[in-house]
């Protein structure tokens, strides 16, 4: 009688263990599903607020938190709390405000999680840490937002009814899903304030008052803006993809076409000079180009232009010498300032536009030299040009120069100077001189948002790279605790195919192309990597790689790295059994019809005996059939002498999300 006592004693112990174990099991999946519907959230939503509702909806998986969540962020340059997203029972949303001292801002400072009940809450209130706001809770649980060790917000939830408990369970269940929020809300943020500033490139570019274009290196354009439609009479779309040379002039087209193909090889090639277009009314016009050399990061060679059109300023020139009588009344209306000077550079006559670009009144300026409109930074360079004008060098007739204010501020000038003649010798120069200020600081801006541009590309990929591996070692330290030897293949099998996904985002952000993948150098990582995980001697099992030198952009490059993860580590689990030696071989070549050929064999005990892909169901066949599917490729499995998987695919093209 006693023995069957403690016999249901211990069944009963059991069944507690056993039920624990379960739901420790299934709350362990609850949390990884919101860890990846979080991620998957900040991919597919178009907001931040459509984020932040969706983030209240996974945690109300995990815990109640229907009525009482919120999310506060802290913007460190304002020094404000802001409440993006508040929903309570009993508190309207509070505005963005200084640090206080609640339970939020407890949180935000100690960068620890806080379950404060009443009892809690009273013993912090009486150390002066805290103070009450808003209506009283029962139960109030927080945790730290956290990027790179920063702490950037809080995530809350509070009951204010004493059957809603929170313990210290859904305390570490939401310290745990915090991290991948904080990132979520940072990428998110991030993508916004990238689309503000693509914005702000867009009517930067768009509202400029010279034409700007591009074109590539086979003399297409791929670019313009709004003044370049004006100009040309042609709509955007008639101009993109054409050859610019369809829009010159005749007798304009061989100097164009000349000069462009000598700066694209790198020759010394005037940045500005004029040509004659034809309208698509048919008109011709006379336009000045500055034009200018960039190189994309794949090493194609663009030219980036500044284009305007200068035909009635030159019909302007023409009857201020045809004209004497009237030079003087077109002169003090002209837009551009005109200045004559003599040999030595002394100021001899200046129109108004003169005085309203560099701040003087005309008494101010008379008995000065030119030297007084021109920077100290410039000076040299400019009184070189003047003496060998006067003096019948050949030097050029249009250039810039950093001009100063009278009261010291700087601006960029853009002149075109002639010679001055009397009696065949030579008096002096006349200047037009225009302030292209504006113009010279919107192609600096241009610049300095793709140098942007490529900072933040190189961002996400580091991020995305760091974010794949702090969920591989996750996956890592949760395995830690799991003692069922399936569940722990699944759990070391799920963090190799993340190392293989992050490889990616590694290549990207150490390549100089920030879209393409080295194929090559990233099988040779990732072989090397698998090899170190399996513990495999690699003079006992050889790798042998035929690998073109091939780039693949990311949408290829990750289902393809997945792929030849679930089969190399295939062979190096189940090809060869029992120490035995052997070869893996793995060939990426292009085919005849711009499809890609992958094979990868060895010559270990054949498919018949992989315990791997010939299970039926295997979640390895189904995850290389899956991949196959979404790369559009066909797989074959052949097996004599040595077991090949072929797969037969074309790269996929990127479709933009925007």
């Amino acid at each position: 009688m006693k023995r069957e006592k403690e016999a249901k004693k211990q069944l009963s112990g059991d069944l507690k263990k056993l039920r624990r174990k379960v739901s420790d099991l299934e709350q362990l999946k609850k949390i990884q599903d919101s860890i990846y519907k979080i991620s998957e959230a900040a991919h597919s939503v178009k907001s931040l607020d459509e984020l932040y509702r969706k983030i209240h909806a996974i945690i109300q998986k995990l815990m109640p938190a229907k009525d009482n969540f919120y999310l506060a962020l802290y913007d460190k340059k304002s020094g404000l709390l802001d409440y993006p997203y508040f929903v309570d029972q009993e508190e309207d949303p509070p505005p963005p405000q200084k640090l206080g001292k609640g339970l939020t801002e407890y949180v935000l400072k100690s960068g620890k999680p806080l379950l404060a009940s009443e009892h809690v809450f009273k013993e912090l209130e009486k150390k002066g840490e805290v103070v009450s706001v808003g209506p009283p809770s029962v139960d109030w649980l927080g945790v730290p937002l956290k990027i790179k060790k920063e702490t950037i917000g809080v995530l809350a939830v509070q009951s204010y009814r004493k059957r809603l408990r929170y313990t210290e369970r859904d305390k570490d269940v939401l310290n745990f899903v915090s991290e991948q929020v904080a990132t979520a809300i940072s990428r998110k943020k991030s993508e916004e304030e990238l689309s503000e500033r693509n914005e702000l490139f867009r009517l930067v570019v768009n509202n400029s008052p010279s034409g700007i274009f591009i074109v590539d290196d086979r003399f297409r354009f791929t670019y313009v803006n709004e003044r370049v439609v004006e100009i040309s009479g042609y709509e955007r779309k008639e101009i993109i993809g054409e050859d610019f040379r369809k829009f010159l002039d005749k007798e304009s087209r061989d100097l164009v076409t000349g000069r462009y193909r000598r700066r694209q090889r790198g020759k010394d090639v005037p940045q500005r000079y004029e040509f004659y277009i034809i309208r698509k009314d048919g008109e011709k016009r006379l336009v000045e180009v500055v034009s200018d050399v960039l190189k994309t990061p794949k090493g194609e060679v663009q030219s980036v232009a500044h284009i305007n059109d200068i035909t009635e300023h030159r019909k302007m020139e023409q009857q201020l010498k045809e004209s004497e009588a009237r030079y003087k009344s077109l002169v003090e209306k002209a837009r551009v300032a005109i200045i004559i000077d003599d040999r030595e550079g002394n100021l001899r006559y200046f129109n108004d536009r003169l005085c309203e670009i560099f701040g003087y009144n005309r008494e101010e300026l008379e008995g000065k030299t030119i030297l007084t409109l021109v920077h100290p930074e410039d000076r040299e360079t400019v009184i070189h040009l003047h003496r060998s004008r006067v003096s019948g060098k050949k030097v050029k007739s249009s250039y810039e120069f950093k001009g100063i204010k009278k009261d010291g501020t700087p601006l960029y000038c853009e002149v075109d100077a002639v010679m001055l003649r009397e009696r065949n010798q030579v008096i002096g120069t006349r200047s037009y001189i225009r302030d292209i200020t504006e113009s010279k600081k919107d192609k600096m801006r241009i610049e300095d948002s793709l140098r942007e541009k490529e900072v933040l590309l190189r961002e996400v990929h580091h991020r995305v790279k760091n974010n794949m591996q702090v969920i591989s070692s996750l996956l890592a330290l949760q395995s830690v605790n799991i003692k069922d030897e399936n569940i722990l293949e699944i759990f070391r099998e799920s963090r190799g195919r993340i190392k293989t996904m992050a490889m990616v985002h590694e290549k990207l952000y150490g390549s100089e192309d920030l879209s393409k993948v080295d194929f090559s150098k990233y099988i040779d990582s990732l072989a090397q990597y698998l090899f170190q995980s399996f513990g495999i001697d690699s003079e006992k099992i050889i790798l042998k790689k035929d690998v073109e030198k091939i780039f693949l952009d990311i949408n290829t490059a990750i289902p393809l790295g997945l792929l030849l993860n679930e089969l190399i580590s295939n062979s190096l689990k189940h090809g060869f059994p029992d120490k035995k030696k052997g070869k893996i071989r793995i060939s990426v070549v292009r085919m005849d019809d711009a499809r890609l050929k992958l094979v990868v064999s060895d010559n270990g005990v054949g498919i018949k005996n992989k315990i791997g892909m010939n299970k039926p169901g295997s979640f390895g066949l189904q995850l290389v059939k899956m991949l196959t599917e979404q790369l559009h490729g066909d797989m074959k499995v052949e097996s004599n002498e040595e077991t090949s998987f072929i797969i037969t695919f074309k790269e996929l093209k990127y479709s933009s999300r925007l």
